[in-house]
């Protein structure tokens, strides 16, 4: 079955979404819309970056706090110009709707990128194996966003 599958879909099909930081990008959105980028041009997947007035280790230090912010997640790449974060999907209240479906292991990834000359941070977020994103993966960078600015103010 998988071979038959394999063969309709023919080798431009990638099955895993890949990450990292390529030439200054980071991966973009698939076309099932379970992600938001902000070096996506398409406005319904972009989300302005972070940007911040302090030193860039200063941003990066209070990146990794604000990361902790909104959850458990588990930092699985951590660098000095690129982090990458899972986030297991465990809230129920998202749960409840009739028309959500969401597999008991799903994860959502997050990557940051701060962009070595400028003061700013790239950054990703999509659901691995969701079929409805109803706005998770941008509200948890909302949230970051939100506590990342917070404790960049403190440096002022």
């Amino acid at each position: 079955m998988l071979l038959v599958v394999f063969a309709v879909n023919g080798c431009s099909t990638i099955l895993t979404p890949t990450f990292g930081v390529r030439q200054g990008q980071l991966a973009s959105c698939p076309l099932q819309r379970d992600c938001v980028s902000s070096q996506d041009s398409d406005p319904k997947l972009h989300i302005a970056p972070l940007v911040y007035a302090s030193t860039r280790d200063q941003a990066r230090s209070d990146l990794l706090i604000a990361i902790t912010v909104v959850g458990q997640g588990r930092i699985v790449s951590n660098h000095r110009n690129y982090i990458r974060i899972e986030y297991p999907i465990t809230d129920k209240t998202e749960t409840t709707s009739e028309y959500y479906y969401q597999p008991e292991n799903a994860v959502d990834d997050v990557e940051f990128y701060l962009e070595p000359d400028q003061h700013i941070i790239e950054m990703r977020s999509i659901a691995r194996l969701g079929l409805f994103d109803i706005g998770a993966n941008r509200a948890r960078l909302e949230q970051i966003r939100s506590a990342f600015a917070e404790l960049q103010q403190r440096h002022n």
